[in-house]
């Protein structure tokens, strides 16, 4: 169970959600923000793609690297509670870890991989009860 103001981001290569959880005795997740490649322009390129990567594939791998980026700051900031879950594909999931700061680490209380990014909150709500 994730505790009460607990954040969940949901993401895939090419688009992120960010929920807060308001339940109190469940998973109730009303949106923070919608996060996008064109959202995250500004911030320049994130980390280094291997040469084998096709186009899509380091776009994909630069755009978790900008979520993961965000995520760091805001959790140095002090900007994220005690309690973050991360959702994301497979691929991203794989992009993402590495990156992680360790202030980021230890508020993540939950990984779940799958593609969720386009599924309704009730839907995240329901993968993330039965974990």
């Amino acid at each position: 169970m994730l505790a009460t103001a607990a954040i969940v981001v949901v993401a895939d290569g090419n688009s992120a959600v960010i929920y807060k959880n308001i339940g109190h005795d469940s998973i109730i997740l009303e949106l923070v923000e919608a996060v996008s490649p064109p959202s995250m322009a500004a911030e320049g390129q994130q980390g280094h793609a291997p040469v084998e990567q096709s186009p899509n594939d380091a776009q994909e791998a630069t755009f978790v690297g900008h979520l993961v980026h965000k995520l760091n700051a805001m959790a140095l900031a002090n900007k994220l509670p005690d309690e973050v879950a991360i959702v994301a594909d497979p691929s991203s999931l794989g992009h993402m870890r590495p990156l992680y700061h360790a202030e980021l680490k230890k508020r993540i209380v939950t990984e779940l991989s799958k593609t969720l990014v386009k599924a309704s909150p009730v839907d995240v709500a329901a993968a993330l009860t039965k974990g």
